[in-house]
């Protein structure tokens, strides 16, 4: 629906006067802005989805984030809109990833252990889908491996585990300073990600 010619862009406004009309509570404002940033969001929940369903659902991030951006957007920043959204969308939906693969991670735990007692497991737990989902990641984390270097791979891996930087400083036998910047250089590559 967002990416049909809904709108009348006779008086093309650019991105910075929407994102300001948007603040003013104008709704057709934002679906205009939607409409543009379309093919990105379809693009970059394309880009990290594991199926389907989780295209669907990062598009939906991906679109909260824009909003989310266009609300927060500053133009005396020094960034155009389109970077600054697309930041704000890639990030959404990596930390969407994230959170999935918590809950991913704890249905299956859950699930060894029902099996244990004789419970049935769920659908998440299943050894088929448990193949294809730790495939399509490890996919993805080769792609990631290309660019990161060992040390940020290191940090990289153990906070998606939900791990704190004080934790992996620990873990790793380092100092949070140097996790915190690990992980500065792992976002900057990420944003540096082109499809």
């Amino acid at each position: 629906m967002l990416g049909n010619a809904l709108f009348d862009d006779t008086e093309v406004q650019d991105d910075a006067e929407l994102c300001r009309l948007c603040r003013e509570g104008d709704q057709s404002a934002f679906a205009l802005l939607a409409s543009r940033y379309y093919l990105l969001l379809k693009k970059s929940a394309a880009k990290y989805s594991e199926s389907a369903d989780d295209s669907e659902d990062l598009f939906q991030e991906g679109l909260i984030a824009l909003h989310d951006a266009a609300m927060t957007y500053r133009q005396d920043a020094g960034a155009a809109f389109y970077t600054y959204a697309g930041v704000c969308i890639r990030n959404r939906m990596i930390s969407a990833l994230r959170h999935q693969r918590t809950v991913r991670n704890r249905s299956i735990a859950a699930g060894s252990i029902d099996e244990a007692d004789g419970v049935p497991s769920s659908p998440e737990s299943d050894p088929l889908n448990a193949v294809i989902m730790s495939e399509e990641l490890r996919s993805f984390y080769e792609f990631l491996r290309n660019r990161l270097s060992s040390s940020e791979g290191r940090v990289l891996d153990l906070y998606l585990e939900g791990l704190s930087y004080d934790e992996i400083a620990e873990r790793l036998g380092t100092t949070r300073k140097s996790c915190d910047n690990a992980m500065q250089r792992v976002r900057k590559k990420l944003r540096g990600l082109k499809r």
